[in-house]
Parts: C-alpha cells; sequence; structure tokens
C-alpha cells in the first residue's frame, strides 16, 4: 500500500505544482474538475446513509463558486440565487418525501467543497501568488507527512478517537512543527518574510488537522472509510482535499489580512 501510495503522489505532485506555475485556465481546469469529483463524493457519500441529494445542482454551484473566484462577476449573486430559486420552485412541483435534506445537503456540499476549495483560485490570482500557492500545498503536505512519521513511532496519547482512532496528540504536534519549518525553507529559499512564513506555517499545520478530522467526522456520519478510490493508495479525491480546503481559507486570509498583498 505505501508503493502504490508514493507512486501516485510522484505523479500527482509534479502534475499538481505544474498547474499552478502555468496558473490561468490550466490551474483553473484542474482544481474545478478535483472539486467537481470531491463534490461528486460528498454527494455519494449522503446517498449512503438515505439522503436524496441532487448532485446536478451541486456541480453547477461548486463550478459557479470555482468561476467566480477565477474571474470574479459582478452577475454571480444573482446567477446563485436564481439557481436557488429555481430548485426550491422545482421542489414545490416535486414535493418529494425526503426533498428537503436533500436539499439542504446538497447545498452544504457545495458550500464545503465550492465555497471552500475556490480559495485556492484567489490564492493564485494575488501578487506571487504562484509562490503563496505552492508553499501553501507543500506545507499542507508536510503536515500529514509529520504527523504520520511522529504518530507512527510516538504516538501513544488518542487525539479525538471517536472521530479518527489512529489520530494521536504526538501525530498532531509532530505535524504542527513540520508545518512551520517547511514554511520557512520555502520562505528562505523564495525570499519570503520569514517570521510571516513561521505563523502561517503554524495556521497551515492546525487547519490542515482539522479539515483532515472534519472529513474524519462526515465519513463516520456516514457511515464509509474512504470517500472513493479515484486516487489509488489514497482513497478518494474528498480524502486527499480535506486538509487543503481548510488550508486555501486560512493561507488566502492571512496574506490579504495580515501581509496586505
Amino acid at each position: 500500500m505505501l508503493k502504490i501510495r508514493l507512486i501516485t503522489a510522484s505523479l500527482l505532485i509534479p502534475l499538481i505544482l505544474g498547474s499552478v506555475y502555468f496558473g490561468g485556465l490550466v490551474f483553473f481546469a484542474l482544481v474545478t474538475l478535483a472539486l467537481l469529483l470531491a463534490g461528486d463524493e460528498f454527494f455519494k457519500m449522503a446517498q449512503n446513509v438515505g439522503h436524496r441529494t441532487m448532485p446536478t445542482l451541486g456541480w453547477v454551484l461548486i463550478a459557479l463558486f470555482a468561476w467566480n473566484a477565477f474571474d470574479p462577476v459582478d452577475y454571480f449573486r444573482p446567477i446563485l440565487a436564481g439557481v436557488i430559486i429555481l430548485t426550491l420552485v422545482l421542489g414545490v412541483f416535486q414535493h418529494a418525501e425526503g426533498w428537503l435534506a436533500g436539499w439542504a445537503i446538497t447545498l452544504a456540499g457545495a458550500l464545503y467543497v465550492g465555497g471552500l476549495g475556490a480559495y485556492f483560485l484567489l490564492v493564485r490570482n494575488l501578487p506571487n501568488g504562484m509562490i503563496w500557492t505552492a508553499a501553501a500545498l507543500v506545507t499542507a503536505w508536510m503536515t500529514d507527512t509529520g504527523a504520520y512519521l511522529a504518530g507512527t513511532r510516538l504516538g501513544k496519547h488518542k487525539f479525538f478517537p471517536l472521530i479518527s482512532p489512529k489520530k494521536t496528540w504526538e501525530g498532531a504536534i509532530g505535524g504542527w512543527i513540520a508545518a512551520p519549518v517547511a514554511l520557512v525553507a520555502l520562505g528562505w529559499l523564495f525570499d519570503l518574510p520569514l517570521v510571516h512564513c513561521a505563523l502561517l506555517g503554524l495556521l497551515i499545520g492546525i487547519a490542515a488537522t482539522f479539515g483532515d478530522l472534519a472529513e474524519s467526522l462526515l465519513k463516520r456520519q456516514t457511515g464509509v472509510k474512504d470517500s472513493s478510490n479515484i486516487v489509488p493508495g489514497h482513497g478518494g479525491m474528498l480524502d486527499r482535499l480535506d486538509s487543503l480546503l481548510f488550508t486555501a481559507v486560512v493561507t488566502y486570509y492571512y496574506l490579504v489580512w495580515v501581509l496586505r498583498v
């Protein structure tokens, strides 16, 4: 399994970082595809426990969030309002049992996956966005690596065992140490402000950890081990994006509110 994970990572990481480098439509297309796949997994997870979700509505909303982040337009809000109103009108005609729960969960999934994931497009569009986007991704990945190494070697004390039984405090702290170290190293390499790299790195480490736990909660609630098996050795797309969704938001607002980029 570890060998498959490493092979998959060795193929995906250059693809992802390459799309960050090229930016524009290339990065937009990759992010949107990943979000649509993750959203589809979310809707299927909800269906697993009997909810009648509306995947088409979810896909439309996720694509809208992504497009508005890539190319902000004045008509985004009226389109969003129109889509929501249209689905409610259709619901009036259908009046099916369980419709409300399915509708609400679909909106929640679109907000969770599309609303948060679109922040990576916002980060990429900032000044020096290519470097910050790549740095945020690598830092989140290093959080996971640090947590895995510390957890497997030192882990004794459980960390939210009812949600994720294998996670430990030692692993979490290992991830929180690895994250700022990784971002400071990248900051030194790319001439970024090192103090801010340390602070943002710690925030990313915490955000990535709880992003992972949040998806673990969703999987517990829906009775699945992985969101799918689309990524060999890594589970589903949502399993790969869970920590990144929180990371994107934290990175964007730190850059905009604190660094004023």
